[in-house]
This record gives C-alpha cells, sequence and structure tokens, in this order.
C-alpha cells in the first residue's frame, strides 16, 4: 500500500498539478462562448483589428485573475478556520466534473444544434462598451463551472502554500492568454480558412469533453490520496 501511495504522491506532483491547470487554462479558452467566441466575434463583427482584440484579452485576463485570486484567498482562510478542504475538496472536484462530463456528452449528442456554431454565427456589438477592455472584462466576470473546478483543484493542493497557491492561479491565466492570442494571431493571418477550421474541429474534437474527464480523473487521484495517504500531500 506505501508504494501505490508514494507512486500516487509523485504522480499530483506540483509540476503535474501545474501542467494540468495549464492545459484547463487552454481547454477553458476554447469553449463555446468564452475567449475564443468573443475574440473572432470581435474580429469579424468590429471595426478594431489586433489592438482591440488585444485589449479584449487583457481586459478578460486581468478579471479572470482578480476574481481568482479573491476566491482563492477566501477558500484559504476558510481552510484555515475549518480544515476540511482537503478531505471534501476532492468530492466536490469529481461531482463538478461528472456535471461537466454530462453537459460535454449532451453537447456531443446535439452537435449539429446552433450552439455547435456559435462561434462562426456569434456577431460583436460595439455599442454596448465603451472599450474592448470593459468588454473583456464584463465577459470575465461570466461564470463558469470548469473554472470553479480548476480553483478547487489548486485550492486543494496548495490549501498550505499562498505562493503555489497564486502561482497556480497565474499557470491558469497563462493557458487560457496564450490560447486566444494564438487564436488572435491565426485569425489575423488566416481569416475565414481559420474559422472554418475551427468549426470543422468543434464537431470532431470536444475539448470540455476531455477537460471534463481529465476534472474527474484528478478528482479521483485526490481523493484516493485523501483516503489512503492520510491526507497529506507534497
Amino acid at each position: 500500500m506505501h508504494e501505490w501511495i508514494s507512486i500516487l504522491e509523485t504522480t499530483l506532483s506540483n509540476n503535474f498539478t501545474f501542467s494540468v491547470i495549464f492545459i484547463l487554462g487552454m481547454f477553458h479558452a476554447l469553449e463555446p462562448g468564452h475567449g475564443k467566441t468573443l475574440i473572432i466575434a470581435y474580429m469579424t463583427g468590429g471595426s478594431m483589428r489586433f489592438s482591440g482584440a488585444a485589449q479584449l484579452i487583457s481586459g478578460l485576463i486581468l478579471v479572470h485573475f482578480l476574481l481568482f485570486s479573491l476566491l482563492a484567498f477566501l477558500l484559504k482562510a476558510g481552510n484555515e478556520s475549518f480544515p476540511i478542504l482537503t478531505t471534501i475538496g476532492p468530492s466536490f472536484i469529481i461531482c463538478l466534473g461528472l456535471y461537466l462530463l454530462y453537459r460535454a456528452s449532451k453537447e456531443v449528442r446535439h452537435q449539429h444544434d446552433d450552439h455547435c456554431d456559435e462561434p462562426m454565427h456569434f456577431h460583436f456589438n460595439e455599442s454596448k462598451f465603451s472599450s474592448p477592455f470593459t468588454t473583456g472584462m464584463v465577459a470575465g466576470l461570466i461564470p463558469c463551472p470548469s473554472a470553479i473546478a480548476v480553483l478547487l483543484i489548486a485550492s486543494t493542493k496548495f490549501s498550505d502554500d499562498s505562493i503555489t497557491l497564486y502561482s497556480s492561479i497565474i499557470v491558469y491565466v497563462l493557458g487560457i492568454a496564450l490560447t486566444l492570442i494564438g487564436i488572435m494571431i491565426l485569425f489575423l493571418f488566416f481569416k475565414d480558412r481559420f474559422s472554418d477550421y475551427l468549426n470543422s474541429m468543434n464537431k470532431r474534437f470536444n475539448t470540455n469533453l476531455i477537460a471534463a474527464s481529465l476534472i474527474v480523473l484528478i478528482g479521483i487521484l485526490y481523493l484516493a490520496l485523501a483516503l489512503f495517504g492520510g491526507g497529506h500531500q507534497h
């Protein structure tokens, strides 16, 4: 049993968790109705191009970082008063992952609905907000279950280390930012061809399903470590 616990602790090292969080940040940026949708819609329907899209990404990333930092602080403070996050955190992660898995499986079954083509048919209305930066900030406030799952993963793993906890938030935001910047650059150079490619990929490659499966797997691993490893994570 000790050998299995040792293997599990090694698997769930900080570097591994950081890698998972970074990947989930990339998947979050690719979700329909989130960053990818806004960037393509803005560059398709708006009058601004690179500078406007860059401002939009900046606003989105800033709000994500500030909001996640605040929530992480509250979770950490609560865990210091009632240290149960390491025990119940994995259960919440699994439940949230299962919900996301269910929702993603429904998307796969209904992949011919309008929702699948949302990124290509959504039109941006610049008159609603004063600037693309403001638009990005407002979009960053939209709640997302997968982002909450990442926050729980980070808070469960790094509940005893503030620096590592906030570093994991930076890693998550970095995954979102780099993905959106890549989308922006590719769209600038390839435009309609890149939009068609993304549309095709949405139908064949469901990132939500992969992200949800990864969240469930991480939750199960953390739960096993909490149950059989005495709740000690290294």
